[in-house]
């Protein structure tokens, strides 16, 4: 990973952040709403770099990438190895 990406990696991250507390002041209601925009967003991104038979593989990244964050902050919260799993097992259209 060169450092331009990891400097964008970062201000999305600094971003995100920034509207997470915003939401967090707010409340329960906008926190929720929050992460239901930012799932919306990714999906979004997906779906439009991603071949439809490509789709399942592009959620199964997303949520596995999902769970290592998830993962990453109990390890800095707790100070303890955690091994946390998620996946997709259908995808449907209709």
């Amino acid at each position: 990973m060169n450092n331009s990406t990891q400097t964008s990696r970062k201000a999305t991250f600094n971003q995100l952040q920034k509207m997470f507390e915003e939401a967090v002041i707010e409340g329960p209601e906008a926190i929720e709403s929050h992460l239901r925009d930012v799932a919306f967003s990714l999906g979004a991104q997906a779906a439009i770099i991603t071949e439809p038979n490509q789709m399942p593989d592009a959620i199964n990244d997303l949520i596995a990438q999902f769970g290592h964050g998830i993962q990453t902050v109990i390890q800095e919260i707790t100070g303890k190895e955690s091994k946390f799993d998620v996946a997709v097992y259908a995808v449907q259209q209709k």
